[in-house]
């Protein structure tokens, strides 16, 4: 039998409030070049120790611009 590793891929979806473009805010190009996960400050929250259910409803993100119309907005909660 053969054996492969798997690879895990995250990604964190919004849509813009004001154009609706669907926002990966762990992708610089979707965010008008900041990376909101420095330090791994969005992963932590999205991956944390413990119930994941209460904590996803503390997730924030802060001033997430769209690279497409360039307005910002914050994200509150998490749902998977």
């Amino acid at each position: 039998m053969k054996t492969v590793t798997a690879t895990l891929v995250i990604e964190v979806l919004v849509d813009c409030p004001v154009c609706d473009r669907l926002i990966d805010i762990l992708r610089e190009a979707d965010t008008d070049g900041y990376d909101h996960n420095d330090e791994g400050h969005v992963i932590e929250q999205a991956c944390p120790d413990g119930n994941w259910y209460d904590k996803h409803k503390k997730f924030s993100v802060s001033d997430v611009t769209c690279s497409l119309c360039k307005e910002s907005f914050n994200v509150n909660g998490l749902e998977w």
